[in-house]
Order: C-alpha cells, then structure tokens, then sequence
C-alpha cells in the first residue's frame, strides 16, 4: 500500500511540476528583455550548412523563444525571414544556442517569450545594415505565435 502510495505521489507531483513548466510564459517585447534576462553569448554557435540557397547573401531573421528558468531557451520558431532561403535553419540553430542569466529585477527566474533579429552578412555601413534589418522587425508577438 504505501508503494502504491508514493508512486501516486509521485505522479502527482510530476503532473504539477509539467503543469508549471507549460503555462504560458511572460511576452517581453525584445527592448524590454534585457530587464529580466541578461544575454550571455558573445557569439552564438550555429549550424551552417556548406551549401545553401542565399547563405551568403545579406539578410536577417527575426526568431521567437521562452527563456526558461534555467537561462536555456525552448520554443524556438524562426518568425521571419529575408531572402527567402536556408538562414531559416542558421537562424533556428542560432536562437537554440542563446544563453541567459537572470536580472536582480527577475530573481524568480520568470519564463519569458520574446524575439530578436539576427543579422547576417550585414553591411559595416550602419545606415544600410538598417535598413537590410527592417524587414525583420516585428513590432508585436503574442505567446499563441510560438
């Protein structure tokens, strides 16, 4: 009996824990992340194929995730994409490797979904890497465009 006991307890507390961990996280706007999330990458590791269709072209990526409390990110969809082409998967493969710590304002490690654009191949002209970047930018996303 207390065999059968434990391991409903057990199932219990495991249905609340996955409970916990898939409510719907906070929307942070990306100029606002910084203030519960610090990101910790200099640089981010990125699976880039060989051969791919405008990989080397100028362009961005505009990729959704959840910073979850551990400063690991999950739900990672990339939202947006100019040239149409395979920065899709470089974009995917780079937002899987971002790392973040806590704020002291977010010491409760708070779930987040926000979204950042990624640059590549941009411009050293400031002015024209801008303008290369508007069409990634995304003024609003909602948790149910995960």
């Amino acid at each position: 009996m207390n065999r059968c006991f434990v391991a409903a307890l057990a199932l219990g507390l495991g249905s609340a824990a996955m409970a916990q961990s898939v409510d719907a996280p906070k929307v942070v706007v990306p100029d606002k992340l910084a203030g519960y999330w610090v990101l910790l990458n200099d640089s981010v590791e990125a699976d880039v194929p060989i051969i791919a269709r405008n990989i080397s072209s100028p362009g961005c990526a505009t990729v959704s995730f959840v910073v979850e409390k551990n400063g690991t990110t999950s739900h990672v969809k990339v939202q947006r994409v100019q040239p149409e082409g395979d920065l899709v998967r470089v974009a995917q493969s780079m937002g899987k490797h971002l790392r973040f710590e806590p704020t002291v304002a977010n010491a409760d490690r708070s779930r987040v979904f926000s979204w950042l654009i990624f640059p590549f191949n941009s411009p050293a002209d400031a002015a024209a890497r801008s303008a290369m970047m508007q069409p990634c930018v995304i003024d609003k996303l909602e948790w149910k465009d995960r």
